[in-house]
């Protein structure tokens, strides 16, 4: 029961999450913050980060599914940890999204001239949306016992390592030696152990 309600959180809450902060940068910004396919780059890596989004939106789909019972999930300890891990994981992506500020766009902006977040958890990890999500996808294989599901996570989780190198290029391109610091100091999805 307590899974089924983590999931109907999941599918309220997300979305909440992305209307509130999109709102919020189109205040700020005096235009929309979602800026798909328009990074410079090979045109598969366009359309890649034009597509992706899509794939993102299967995940609401697979909450309501367990969220309305339908999903097969798995309880005692296994089930227990999966919440805790979904929950985490929901956590850590909603707090770095409002951390990153003005800096928040989906897609690659090529004309951002905003700061580096380098603020909050963006102090230790380059990418804590996309760490949060990747944890938060951990936390739904485990729970749901369906082999499909992990395989979508590990897909997803993929797809979402793609991008986040698609941006780490980008932002070498647009802020040179600082963000090369920025990336010698912080690790990609979780914090680097020693820094080099």
């Amino acid at each position: 029961m307590v899974a089924r309600v983590c999931f109907a959180l999941l599918l309220v809450g997300f979305p909440l999450v992305l209307a509130v902060k999109i709102a919020a940068q189109r205040r700020a910004l005096g235009r929309s913050p979602i800026v798909l396919g328009k990074a410079p780059g090979a045109w598969w890596d366009r359309w890649f980060e034009r597509l992706g989004p899509a794939g993102l939106a299967l995940w609401p789909l697979v909450w309501l599914w367990a969220a309305l019972g339908g999903a097969p999930l798995r309880g005692g300890v296994a089930g227990a940890l999966g919440v805790v891990v979904m929950a985490v994981g929901a956590v850590e992506a909603a707090v770095a999204i409002f951390a990153m500020g003005r800096a928040w766009r989906i897609g690659i902006d090529p004309e951002n001239r905003s700061e580096l977040a380098e603020g909050g958890p963006y102090r230790w990890i380059r990418h804590p949306i996309y760490s949060g999500m990747v944890v938060l996808l951990i936390g739904n294989a485990i729970t749901i016992a369906q082999p499909a599901i992990a395989v979508m996570a590990l897909l997803t989780g993929l797809g979402i390592t793609h991008q986040a190198r698609r941006e780490e290029q980008y932002l070498l391109g647009a802020f040179g030696t600082r963000y090369a610091g920025y990336l010698a100091r912080t690790g990609r999805f979780f914090p680097r152990l020693r820094r080099s």
